[in-house]
């Protein structure tokens, strides 16, 4: 089975923080981000380009906090993926979001459109890492959100960074809570 992701980049919308690693615009070299009536024409155009077979195809929705915008945009943009889905051309809808802005209402509105995957950007899981990156969320935020993803029954991804500020050298025994001796 071959794995594709059509991606629709919401740069830095719905985001109410400026972390220090993002700057989407730079990272994508997109300025203004798809817009919804876009999405029919390029779903057409990537499925045109995958090898009939063995595939599963989402729709995804990057670069921004999805779950951050307005539910009116939430919904236009789910509301024109819907029929793709519907229509058996696609097999689910992924997006990335924030861990502090998953909530009943939220994942509700998700179910009810098909999202099949939900990717959190947690970037760390270190409370002083997360203050130091800007993040504006707490460790245990991740962890209920992550909760309440599989909760509701989706596929839950977590992004992680390593390498940010306040961040320790990697120590891969120190991770695991092991000395290095064999004998413990």
């Amino acid at each position: 089975m071959r794995y594709y992701n059509i991606p629709f980049f919401i740069p830095e919308r719905g985001c109410p923080h400026r972390c220090i690693f993002c700057d989407q615009q730079k990272i994508t070299g997109v300025r203004v981000g798809s817009r919804p009536e876009d999405l029919n024409r390029q779903v057409g155009r990537y499925l045109e380009t995958f090898p009939a077979g063995e595939r599963h195809v989402e729709i995804a929705f990057f670069g921004g906090n999805f779950t951050g915008l307005a539910m009116e945009e939430q919904r236009a943009w789910l509301e024109a993926a819907s029929p793709w889905l519907q229509g058996g051309r696609i097999d689910g809808i992924r997006l990335s979001t924030r861990p502090d802005y998953i909530n009943a209402k939220v994942l509700m509105l998700l179910k009810e459109y098909g999202v099949s995957s939900i990717e959190l950007g947690a970037q760390s899981l270190d409370e002083e890492v997360l203050r130091l990156a800007g993040r504006g969320h707490s460790a245990a935020q991740v962890a209920e959100a992550s909760e309440r993803v599989l909760g509701a029954g989706f596929r839950l991804g977590v992004q992680m960074m390593t390498g940010l500020p306040g961040e320790l050298p990697h120590d891969p025994d120190a991770f695991y809570g092991m000395s290095r001796s064999p004998c413990g």
